[in-house]
């Protein structure tokens, strides 16, 4: 928990336990990077990722999770993807924009909580609850990981969790389905009832919820030594943390630190993160590159030792004012012996976490830089536009379809502004957007696997500073088969499709239909009656008992049957055996099996 070098991967902490498979999840970040919205799915397969990552095999782990998972982000801070991928379509519905209940404030906690099911097991549970959004960046973060299980009546304990969890669709600013609500609903009285494991040398935890209406945080920062680990922070929060403590250490960002009052500190020892941070050796510190180290500080975390007795904070919650008053924020408190998690657990010379750090002897009082005020103002400008709804209309045309983009209210964008936006997947035809005005753009001539709900907006600033961000619009009149148009994009190859059909039918190795390099087996050869991985057997199977499934490749098959160039990816044999399985699932009554 504590060393900076033990380090945490998102895809293992959310990989299921071994006998199980994902349920159902729920996670919230402030920024979301679309590309990593990818990622965790792939923890989620039921299947093992062997080598360089397979496009098919990483497209059905995203559809597997797509109707599992509901990620909630503050609306305006999706990243504009440079090379969109295909794989986002099946992202669509389990990305939710979320907006805090005060105005002005940020929706900002960064949890993940899962429930994994087995057919002989008890339910499994985890919570993840980290100082990370969900994005690609490159910085020092922390984790928290509790496994638990469901036990027993309501345990208070957990009321925080589940009242943040259970509000979720509330803040999302595109209303939720009955079945993915219901979903949530039923996480959050999960929560209510589960006793997790501890950590070690952890006797204690308390979960905070911050910004929850009705949630009154019960958080006590008193004691007689402090330990803030902050991107950001402002006099109030620090105070707020620390009050009247005379042992206060604050490690935080170096202009952050310069914009502290001299008389805040005065009251503190200040550390900053060394450049060098995680390097093995100077040797390795001279050769390496900036692409081989992370990117900065991003870590929060409040260590507060009262009565001999440690409380370790840790969570989304920076040192300022913002995080206590308004936003919202979740926060573990893991509680145990001074000297066994307590501050010097962390500071002394002998620990990995003083290793990377450094003293910075910060004067304080600095303003904000001009600069800083454009990016700060530019940015909650554009989180303003994107916090307004949207839809997209869908219309079909001689040159394929043709989209128009409205708004149900009128825009916000500031004086010498300037504001456009353009679908995601059509970069370049990008739309203006006028102050006063509500939404109007069309976009035309679009083949069926370009229609996107995501849109790209980017808003210029007076002094020509860009920010751009993704929404979700709402979609109208979406053509039922886009979808399977983009599958039939991604499958292209006989050998794509024969591996698609197996990780969707439930095949644990893929390769046992097509073969490989050491026994030659070709695609025809994946009719042959060979126990254990037939296509034939495979599709008998999913007969008795997955049927589902089977219809779900239904579509695929249709789209890749109606042209000759999909016809050309089916395997030989294919169309006769389909046939058999359409009048059996009673979709066809042409065959006989």
């Amino acid at each position: 928990m504590l060393a900076p070098d033990t380090r945490a991967v998102l895809l293992d902490e959310l990989r299921p336990p071994v006998g199980y498979r994902l349920d159902a999840a729920v996670a919230t970040t402030f920024t979301l990077d679309l590309h990593a919205a990818l990622v965790p799915p792939l923890a989620f397969a039921s299947f093992e990722m062997r080598g360089t990552p397979d496009p098919v095999a990483a497209l059905e782990s995203v559809r597997y999770c797509a109707d599992r998972v509901d990620i909630f982000c503050q609306a305006g801070q999706i990243r504009i993807p440079s090379q969109p991928s295909d794989l986002m379509a099946y992202l669509e519905q389990m990305v939710h924009e979320a907006t805090p209940s005060q105005a002005g404030f940020l929706f900002h906690p960064k949890i993940w909580f899962l429930r994994y099911t087995s057919a002989d097991l008890d339910d499994q549970y985890r919570l993840l609850c980290s100082t990370r959004n969900l994005t690609g960046d490159r910085s020092w973060d922390a984790v928290v990981r509790l496994d638990g299980q469901r036990s027993g009546g309501r345990k208070a304990f957990n009321r925080p969790l589940a009242a943040l969890i259970s509000h979720l669709p509330d803040r999302a600013m595109n209303p939720l389905s009955e079945t993915r609500r219901n979903r949530i609903s039923s996480l959050a009285e999960d929560v209510r009832h589960i006793e997790w494991d501890f950590p070690e040398a952890v006797r204690e935890m308390a979960f905070h919820a911050f910004g929850i209406p009705g949630e009154k945080p019960e958080t006590d920062y008193s004691g007689y030594r402090h330990l803030i680990v902050s991107p950001f922070c402002n006099d109030k929060g620090v105070e707020h943390l620390t009050s009247s403590s005379p042992d206060v250490t604050l490690v935080s960002r170096a202009e952050t630190l310069e914009r502290l009052n001299p008389e805040t500190l005065a009251k503190a020892h200040t550390y900053i993160l060394n450049p060098l941070a995680g390097l093995a050796d100077p040797d390795e510190q001279e050769a390496a590159s900036d692409t081989h180290l992370f990117t900065g500080l991003h870590a929060k975390i409040v260590v507060v030792e009262r009565n001999r007795t440690a409380h370790v904070f840790i969570g989304s919650a920076n040192a300022t004012s913002a995080a206590y008053d308004g936003n919202v924020e979740f926060v573990v408190e893991l509680i145990g012996g001074a000297t066994k998690i307590g501050v010097d657990s962390f500071l002394a010379d002998d620990t990995g976490f003083r290793a990377i750090l450094e003293p910075y002897a910060a004067t304080g009082g600095s303003a904000t830089d001009s600069d800083d005020d454009a990016v700060r103002d530019l940015e909650n400008a554009l989180r303003n536009l994107a916090a307004r709804q949207y839809t997209l209309t869908i219309s079909t045309a001689d040159t394929g379809y043709s989209a128009r983009l409205t708004s149900t209210s009128e825009l916000p964008i500031p004086d010498n502004y300037q504001a456009t936006a353009e679908l995601l997947t059509l970069p370049g035809r990008a739309a203006a957007l006028k102050d006063g005005h509500r939404a109007d753009g069309s976009f035309n001539a679009m083949p069926l696997a370009d229609i996107t709900p995501f849109i790209a907006l980017r808003m210029t600033g007076s002094t020509g500073l860009v920010r751009g961000t993704v929404i979700r619009a709402n979609l109208v009149n979406d053509p039922i088969d886009r979808l399977d148009e983009i599958l039939a994009r991604q499958v292209n190859t006989p050998e794509k499709f024969l591996r698609f059909l197996a990780l969707l039918l439930g095949l644990s190795d893929p390769s046992a239909l097509i073969g490989d390099q050491t026994n030659a087996i070709g695609v025809g050869d994946a009719f042959k009656d060979r126990p254990g991985s037939g296509v034939l057997e495979l599709v008998m199977r999913a007969l008795a008992d997955n049927p589902g499934s089977l219809i779900d490749l239904d579509r695929l098959v249709q789209r890749l049957q109606a042209t000759d160039s999909g016809r050309s990816i089916l395997p030989e044999g294919f169309d006769d055996l389909w046939t058999s399985v359409k009048l059996a699932l009673g979709l066809s009554s042409e065959a006989t099996l």
